[in-house]
């Protein structure tokens, strides 16, 4: 495997790429209702990779995609945050400070009962609460100490494993607290909250003239006219007299007979 060593440590750039691919793998898996996520996947992909070789990364490389990734996030979820803003008023402030307060707290009592470093505290702390964007901010923090640079180095290591490692329980919890011990605490039945949030909001499940859009088989058939500028053509001749409308005919009944086109149009019948 040293040959594997090398490669990986002389290309650190297929070497992110590669954790990105094996994450994508990873996170794909599903079990039951439940799967990783390409977030988590590469996060273990990324320490699977660094058991084999240290792949050496640059600073300005990590601040770059950490400030794509910071950008990218913004840019999904800003829209949605100020519609809900503008909807509820203060409420989605209130409990985002809530939550960011309660986390801290819990990982900073956590990591003093455990004794963890500050590279495995900041990664229990942005794993739990499933937000990697504090692993970059935990890095320049953790850079900027008057450490030696292998503590250090060392420290930065540790924020990736805890995070990964936390990251799955972090999620699965909040799955199981919304879904199972949420709606125990507040007594409530979450069919019913759902049925009677939909009525609120003018929602209906059948209504008559209407139907869903949504068709697991859509089929549609047209009757050509006499005298209409395709009738009497072949199949190939009728999808290149309308070349602009992109027409693709896939069958044609005439005379009781039918006649197949193949994909992209060419002729198997008149």
């Amino acid at each position: 495997m040293v040959w594997v060593e090398q490669f990986l440590s002389k290309y650190p750039e297929l070497s992110v790429f590669l954790a990105i691919s094996i994450g994508y793998l990873i996170g794909g898996f599903k079990f039951g209702g439940f799967s990783l996520g390409p977030v988590t996947g590469s996060l273990f992909a990324g320490i699977l990779i660094g058991q084999f070789a240290h792949v050496p990364i640059a600073g300005m490389a990590k601040s770059l995609l950490f400030l794509l990734f910071l950008f990218g996030i913004g840019y999904s979820v800003g829209p949605q945050f100020l519609q809900a803003l503008k909807r509820d008023g203060m409420k989605p402030v209130l409990l985002s400070v809530v939550v960011c307060v309660t986390g801290l707290i819990m990982a900073v009592l956590v990591a003093k009962i455990l004794d963890l470093d500050p590279g495995f505290a900041a990664g229990l702390l942005s794993g739990a609460l499933t937000e990697s964007p504090a692993m970059g901010t935990a890095t320049e923090a953790i850079n900027a100490l008057p450490l030696p640079e292998a503590d250090r180095a060392r420290f930065v290591a540790h924020i990736a494993v805890a995070d990964a490692v936390c990251y799955v329980f972090g999620a699965v919890g909040v799955i199981l607290f919304c879904s199972v011990a949420g709606p125990r605490l507040l007594g409530i039945d979450l069919v019913a909250e759902a049925l009677k949030l939909e009525k609120e909001y003018g929602i209906t499940r059948k209504v008559a003239g209407v139907s869903s859009a949504w068709h697991r088989f859509e089929i549609r058939a047209y009757e050509v006219a006499d005298g209409a500028p395709v009738a009497g053509l072949s199949i190939a001749a009728a999808e290149a007299k309308f070349p602009e409308h992109r027409l693709f005919i896939q069958r044609l009944r005439r005379g009781g007979h039918d006649h197949r086109g193949r994909p992209g149009g060419c002729d198997q019948g008149r």
